[in-house]
């Protein structure tokens, strides 16, 4: 319980630390980051380094015609941990050909925006999702 407690102080002063810099969203992803590993045997998947440096790796898998499970992996900062988990968040569930419309604008969106020099993580995020998209559907037919 105490390690909770310890959590949540860090996180609230990191959040009043930052808080002129990422929305609340992009502080909850970034650090709590939803749909974070690898899926084994992945119908779709695609790996991309940005010019940053940072990798990101998406895993799709799909069961009757929508994403069932989708997971991603990155040695990234938190704004790529908390894009890549935007775009996660915003496939599942979804049909890969509605997911096209995920894109850098929107996963901003999602998020609440992000400062300039950390919008490159969303581009990157949408680029890798379109990627393992595109894998699928070429592995399908």
């Amino acid at each position: 319980m105490e390690e909770e407690k310890i959590r949540k102080e860090m996180m609230d002063l990191l959040f009043e630390k930052t808080k002129n810099l990422f929305s609340e969203k992009v502080i909850d992803y970034g650090t709590n980051p939803r749909n974070y590993g690898a899926i084994e045997n992945p119908e779709g998947y695609a790996k991309i380094t940005g010019p940053c440096g940072d990798t990101v790796e998406i895993f799709l898998r799909v069961k009757k015609g929508k994403i069932e499970d989708i997971r991603y992996t990155t040695n990234g900062c938190m704004t790529s941990h908390a894009a890549v988990s935007a775009a996660t968040v915003m496939a599942k569930g979804k049909a890969p050909k509605d997911c096209i419309r995920i894109n850098q604008s929107s996963i901003l969106d999602h998020l609440g925006g992000m400062p300039e020099d950390a919008k490159h993580c969303a581009l990157l995020a949408a680029t890798t999702l379109h990627r393992a998209l595109r894998n699928f559907a070429v592995g399908k037919k």
